[in-house]
């Protein structure tokens, strides 16, 4: 009952909008961050390296989140969400196609800062789409979706790099399943700051 009642309007745009944007987030990121050190290794790093690399690239993911969480009340969750997942487009394919050390280091930081202030922002935006009676249900059906996408992704890359393709071709793939991403929420995204919540369904 809860299913069907997400796929009936006036409900039905917020839930193809979110189920999109937490596959390809969650795609995405699974994707790209299990297999980062292994990526580093195919620039050329050795594996002790590379994971200290990847270390100093995810230190940087907590300023984004807070700084996504402080955003999302000034300029609104979509403008927020949408931004910080351009971002996180724009640092893949630098990260993808960047050669040496400092390019590299620097691309990942930026990814990791835009991708996890994305998911901050995106935390607090799905709730957001429905009333209070199908607040939980309709939130956490979306992430289970992105769940879905964890499993893809990495996968993905595996087939992907045993068949020889290019970390700027795989990293392309993730820059194009967040800009769907970002599609989906300038088009279906509704802006919720400020916007009384319903309780009940319409």
């Amino acid at each position: 009952k809860t299913l069907s009642t997400l796929w009936r309007p006036p409900y039905v745009r917020a839930t193809l909008m979110l189920w999109i944007v937490w596959f390809m987030v969650v795609f995405s990121y699974y994707g790209m961050f299990l297999w980062l050190p292994s990526v580093m290794v195919l620039k050329g790093f050795s594996l002790i390296n590379s994971f200290g690399y990847v270390l100093i690239m995810t230190l940087a993911q907590l300023p984004g989140y807070f700084v996504a969480a402080w955003l999302i009340e000034k300029w609104g969750r979509k403008m927020v969400l949408s931004l910080f997942l351009l971002g996180t487009a724009a640092s893949a394919l630098g990260f993808g196609l960047a050669t040496g050390l400092p390019m590299l280091l620097t691309a990942g930081m930026l990814l990791s800062f835009f991708n996890l202030g994305a998911w901050g922002a995106l935390y607090a935006y799905s709730p957001e789409q429905y009333p209070t009676v199908v607040r939980s249900s309709g939130s956490g059906m979306a992430a289970g979706i992105g769940r879905i996408g964890g499993v893809v992704g990495p996968l993905l890359v595996g087939h992907l790099l045993g068949s020889h393709w290019s970390v700027g071709g795989i990293f392309s793939i993730f820059t194009a399943a967040i800009l769907i991403a970002v599609l989906a929420i300038v088009f279906l995204g509704q802006e919720t700051m400020g916007v009384k919540l319903a309780d009940t369904l319409e």
